[in-house]
């Protein structure tokens, strides 16, 4: 099941940056083009803005036409459009730059609200240009603003950041500090969407500093809106809270009831993920009664989900089933029609939950009718999912495995999704940087052919002067020389300015092929160790079907472990290739605190109880319950369970475990000990290094994803450790490693 989040739209997210020719409020951005709302005044001022666009001319009649435009973009983007022709065409008559300007503006506008993004970006390209020409900073930012919408639009993600940063400089230039901290926060928001968190949050930490510093209040409770977002994406909630709680804040002392349903939609979201269901109701329902004040038919809906889901948390199934049926029937009224799809889902896990599998059916084949109309992939293979469990519980199994291998197939799908993600971030942030240093290259080059200009000049000075003066041309030589030679010192340092560039950028290409090489090897270790596994549930249950009947119960059980264990190395293997990728981008948060190993210790240990009893072998531990580490808890917590993996998975049956720790200079050290097979001389020094890294069989055959032990050296490294390992071939294998003390 799946909860409601904010609900922007895509057609409020488009008309939100879209910039007017004249602000009728500082605080347009955030509720968008505020003129003719949807109401009977609306009506009167179409008609006025329609009678001033007969009775002027110019800039005025400009202005006018523009506003009538804008006042299409949801109804008719063909009026839209339409009526900024117009205004090009009186631009045209006018010819000032910034009629032209303000005129081209328009005309991208109209072709945005139409999703022709290439076609608004040559409007954009040209409204900036003639605004540059009038010298108005702030409608030149508007342009390159605009410009960073739509190719953030068209996925053209490090054209959009450079856009935006553009965007900012010259609303910095203006001393418009209110849309330059908004273009800091929009660069934030693409970077959110790269799923490159760190950058999203620096963006959003300098646009809070702009508006702090400049005593902008409003802007400030989108900023911590988002950054709470972020926090909630590292599923840092308490972080999360607190952000949420400062824009809620900000919110109701402006009386901004829209936020302020928002704060708490988010709020109840994270009371929700820490397990305090009644705060989370609480919120979601308080939510529900501002939505319904303010008749704002996406906010009920989303409030009637949620409040659905907690019911369904608490049991409550009868109250939740009435929750998603009122949030269904509103979704589909104003046609959200993937949110009716998601909570008919939702209403149907709860009917499977009841037993009542009939109503269950109904609502997921409501959901199959329609998959088309779904564009969250996450949706689709929930659907599959609860499709599975519901022929598993007639007992239909074959359907049963038909829905299951669609859902294993929608988690590829996903999992590719995030990393083409990875890949546009990795693609987006070279792409950047690339830039940046060539604006720095020219910028030198520039300032080369100014001094070489000048030095020309100052040489022609020389000539003059002599055949004027040439009683004081000795003295004059003097000094021109002086001047001469200080140029050439300056025009030396930046001739090694710009080698020091070449070089950083030769640089640069040599990290890019050892990236390229290492993911080469890094594929070489997933294709090698996929394989076996495949083939042993290509196989067997390729048996299994075929055969079903005619097994016995000792080989049907047989097959079926077989099935199991190559499943779980499948999971192992993906779950330590997560890990392995996230610390490589950046995505996993280390948050250090200090904590008592013991308890960690056994938790983990009970993690693999069931590995270690199938193979017979005892855990025995030695660490002192007031033993503390100051380390990230999650990252400790992996590093401990891969170790016992390891050891049991190369220990004989009936072989023994030993965890232990102790204080030493200042640190813990942790050793994993096992009576197992040992490691070859010719291994240990390869064991950590992904060049080298290499996977064996154990000794009840287990397979390995070969991934395990470089997930521990980066953790360990992290956390400020280090780690190594002692063996002898035949007699066992100690690793050990460090962690910070308390």
């Amino acid at each position: 099941m799946f909860k409601a989040d904010n609900h922007p739209t895509k057609l409020w997210h488009l008309k939100k940056i879209r910039h007017i020719l004249l602000l009728a409020s500082v605080f347009s951005f955030h509720t968008g083009n505020i003129l003719l709302a949807q109401n009977s005044s609306s009506v009167h001022l179409l008609d006025s803005l329609l009678t001033e666009a007969k009775q002027t001319t110019g800039i005025r009649k400009i202005t006018a036409l523009d506003k009538i435009s804008r006042y299409y973009w949801e109804k008719n983007p063909d009026s839209s459009l339409y009526y900024s022709n117009l205004a090009l065409v009186e631009a045209q008559r006018d010819k000032s730059n910034e009629a032209l300007g303000d005129a081209y503006n328009s005309m991208g506008n109209a072709y945005s609200s139409k999703h022709e993004n290439e076609t608004a970006i040559t409007y954009y390209l040209k409204s900036k240009d003639y605004r540059e020409k009038s010298g108005d900073w702030t409608k030149v930012g508007h342009s390159y603003s605009n410009l960073g919408l739509s190719l953030r639009d068209l996925k053209r993600y490090s054209e959009s950041i450079s856009s935006y940063r553009q965007a900012a400089k010259y609303y910095s230039d203006a001393k418009n500090y209110l849309f330059e901290g908004i273009s800091y926060l929009d660069i934030a928001q693409v970077y959110r969407q790269l799923n490159d968190l760190n950058r999203a949050l620096e963006n959003a930490i300098l646009a809070i500093n702009i508006f702090l510093e400049h005593d902008i209040t409003q802007p400030l409770a989108r900023c911590y809106n988002f950054i709470g977002n972020l926090h909630k994406d590292l599923k840092n909630f308490d972080l999360a809270e607190d952000y949420y709680l400062k824009a809620y804040e900000i919110w109701s002392k402006a009386n901004n009831l829209s936020g302020i349903s928002s704060a708490l939609n988010n709020l109840g979201i994270i009371y929700d993920e820490k397990g305090n269901y009644e705060k989370a109701l609480e919120n979601y329902n308080r939510s529900l009664d501002i939505a319904i004040q303010l008749n704002d038919s996406i906010g009920i809906s989303t409030a009637y989900n949620n409040i659905g889901f907690i019911y369904v948390k608490l049991n409550q199934l009868e109250r939740g089933i009435n929750a998603y049926l009122k949030s269904m029937a509103i979704s589909r009224q104003i046609g959200e029609i993937e949110s009716y799809l998601n909570t008919c889902n939702n209403v149907a896990s709860v009917y499977l939950k009841a037993g009542m599998l009939d109503k269950c059916e109904e609502y997921l084949n409501i959901v199959l009718g329609n998959l088309k109309s779904i564009t969250e992939l996450a949706y689709i293979q929930e659907t599959y999912q609860l499709l599975s469990e519901l022929y598993a519980k007639r007992g239909n199994y074959k359907k049963a495995f038909e829905f299951k291998s669609l859902q294993l197939a929608y988690n590829d799908s996903i999992y590719n999704q995030q990393q083409v993600r990875n890949i546009l971030e990795t693609q987006t942030r070279f792409e950047t940087e690339a830039k940046e240093r060539e604006i720095q290259l020219l910028k030198k080059d520039n300032e080369i052919k100014q001094l070489e200009f000048e030095k020309q000049r100052n040489f022609q000075n020389i000539l003059t002067f002599i055949t004027i003066l040439l009683a004081i041309a000795i003295a004059v030589t003097i000094y021109i020389s002086r001047i001469i030679r200080k140029k050439n010192l300056l025009l030396a340092e930046k001739n090694r300015a710009l080698e020091e560039a070449n070089k950083k950028m030769a640089e640069t290409e040599v990290n890019l092929r050892e990236l390229n090489a290492t993911k080469d090897k890094l594929f070489s270790i997933i294709a090698h160790d996929l394989k076996n596994p495949f083939n042993a549930l290509l196989g067997f249950s390729d048996i299994l079907e075929r055969n079903y009947n005619f097994l016995s119960d000792e080989e049907r059980i047989e097959y079926i472990g077989v099935i199991n264990d190559s499943t779980q190395s499948l999971y192992k293997l993906l779950d330590n290739l997560l890990q392995w990728t996230r610390t490589q981008t950046g995505t996993i948060t280390y948050i250090p605190e200090n904590f008592k190993l013991l308890p960690l210790v056994k938790q983990e240990i009970t993690n693999v109880n069931l590995n270690s009893e199938k193979k017979k072998i005892s855990i025995t531990v030695n660490i002192d319950e007031n033993i503390s580490v100051f380390a990230d808890k999650n990252t400790t917590a992996t590093i401990i369970r891969n170790l016992l993996s390891n050891a049991i998975k190369f220990t004989d049956l009936g072989g023994h475990i030993e965890i232990a720790a102790r204080y030493k200079d200042q640190m813990v050290e942790t050793s994993v000990s096992d009576s197992g097979i040992g490691i070859n001389d010719n291994d240990l020094d390869r064991i950590f290094m992904l060049d080298g890294s290499f996977t064996t069989k154990g000794t009840s055959n287990e397979s390995g994803t070969g991934l395990g032990l470089l997930l521990c050296k980066e953790f360990v490294e992290k956390n400020n450790g280090k780690i190594w390992v002692e063996s002898e071939k035949g007699k066992g294998s100690t690793f050990f490693f460090t962690l910070p003390a308390k």
